[in-house]
């Protein structure tokens, strides 16, 4: 054992002496740092006015409905495009969007500001969309294959950190001090700098790549022949590869599932923390910190783990781990009530009752935290093993389209629901469709778990 974390230690410090690589890191955890400060800006702007989940819902769809729209699209022109070039151009175009936020958020009705932002929220989304599946189809070409799993984990952790730092302390102490529209600055400038990072990447094998503009103008002239041989027949190439290969069909429903869940909570966490736990808006960080927390002590733990369970019967306990955490969350009230009498007497202060509370719901998210690692690392580590250079800017675009698709209705749904039925109830059924996916998957054969004396490479390597 003692072999085996050597191992993964140099190969985490191989990943990390590529400067290719860490350029792109540091890229990424700059930008994803700042699209969560984006995210809680939105959210908590629309608690804020309207107090209530449906419009919240409205918010989450605003960052899903795009890569819906645009994903196929994204995929072939990333896919027939120079990737750092992609990258560049998507975070110039985001740190644009960002100053018409700024512009945009002006002392008008309610009504028209919500609006305003979500209609700019949506473009923002749409340009991310370009620059999601090239940053992943970027990864491969910086770093060997028996170093993805480690690469793959270094970007999870960035993406949990950045939770941590945009949603659960830079957000809202950005709020506080510089308040939503000069926080909007902010962010822009922080889009710059990522257009500095990634310039002049190393591009790898470009036989299959086009200027930008060709690849635009081949995707876009005519209805006809045209398009047809550029655009349909390439995004019917994607689909039919994802549909064929079992372990990338199975990585984009594992993935879909574990994002459209993450997507509810997101949607119904702030309402829960104002209207359940009786805090305000801006005070849900204190379920993000722990949930961060406990995804990055999953991303540590995903590769130990992996090797003792294998993939996926994981991935299946970690889905029946999450209901089991999310009801407990949704529940705390209840039984962090009941808790708070075993421990302080039936007339304990309302102070320590409320702390109680609080600690069992942060309990609870440090348990979602986790187990979204054990789900989300394995499945884009295996979609990234199983395809070619030429095919993954369409898969990744397909795999955002795919999720967006899915968790459109639920989100929707969710907050709907939670204004009509109760945050709790809503977050309870969440819970059990989570536990019953889970426990079907469960009952399946899974492989068998790798050797313990295997290292965290991938297999054949």
């Amino acid at each position: 054992m003692e072999e085996v974390n050597v191992e993964v230690r140099s190969s985490l410090l191989h990943v990390l002496r590529n400067r290719g690589f860490s350029r792109l890191w540091a890229a990424q955890a700059i930008s994803l740092t700042a699209q969560s400060m984006v995210n809680f800006a939105v959210i908590v702007l629309t608690e804020r006015v309207t107090q209530r989940s449906l419009f919240t819902s409205l918010a989450i769809l605003s960052f899903v409905i795009p890569p819906v729209l645009v994903g196929a699209f994204a995929g072939v022109v990333v896919d027939r495009s120079n990737k750092p070039a992609m990258l560049w151009i998507t975070n110039l175009l985001r740190m644009l969007l960002l100053v018409c936020f700024f512009l945009f958020d002006r002392d008008w009705s309610p009504s028209i500001l919500l609006i305003g932002i979500f209609l700019l929220t949506a473009l923002f989304a749409a340009v991310s969309q370009f620059f999601g599946p090239a940053e992943a189809a970027t990864i491969p070409l910086l770093v060997p294959r028996n170093q993805l799993l480690a690469a793959n984990a270094l970007f999870a952790t960035t993406y949990n950190a950045s939770l941590v730092g945009g949603m659960a302390i830079l957000g809202p102490i950005l709020v506080a001090f510089l308040g939503l529209r000069r926080l909007w600055l902010f962010v822009a400038a922080l889009y710059g700098l990522c257009v500095i990072l990634v310039a002049r990447l190393p591009s790898g094998d470009r036989s299959h790549e086009k200027p930008l503009l060709a690849v635009l103008r081949d995707s876009t002239d005519g209805l006809g022949a045209t398009l047809h041989r550029e655009f349909w027949v390439p995004v019917r190439e994607g689909w039919s590869f994802m549909a064929g290969n079992a372990p990338v069909r199975t990585a984009t429903i594992n993935l879909s599932v574990a994002s459209t869940i993450l997507l509810v909570v997101a949607t119904l966490g702030p309402g829960f923390v104002s209207r359940i736990l009786g805090r305000n808006p801006e005070d849900v960080s204190f379920l993000l910190l722990p949930a961060s927390l406990g995804m990055l002590l999953g991303v540590v733990l995903v590769g130990r783990v992996v090797r003792r369970v294998g993939t996926a019967r994981l991935i299946s306990l970690s889905m029946v781990g999450g209901a089991l955490s999310l009801a407990g969350l949704a529940l705390s009230p209840f039984w962090g009530s009941v808790l708070a009498q075993l421990l302080w007497g039936i007339n304990a202060p309302a102070d320590l009752l409320g702390n109680t509370i609080l600690g069992g719901a942060i309990v609870m998210a440090v348990g979602l935290g986790l187990v979204n690692s054990f789900i989300t690392v394995p499945a884009y580590t295996q979609l990234q093993e199983e395809t070619e250079d030429h095919m993954r800017g369409r898969v990744f675009a397909s795999l955002f389209m795919i999720t967006g698709s899915l968790s459109m209705l639920p989100v929707l749904f969710a907050g709907a629901l939670a204004d009509w039925l109760g945050l709790v109830a809503v977050m309870v059924v969440v819970a059990l469709i989570m536990g019953l996916a889970g426990l079907a998957t469960l009952s399946r054969r899974s492989p068998a778990p790798q050797p313990r004396g295997q290292t965290d490479a991938p297999p054949g390597n």
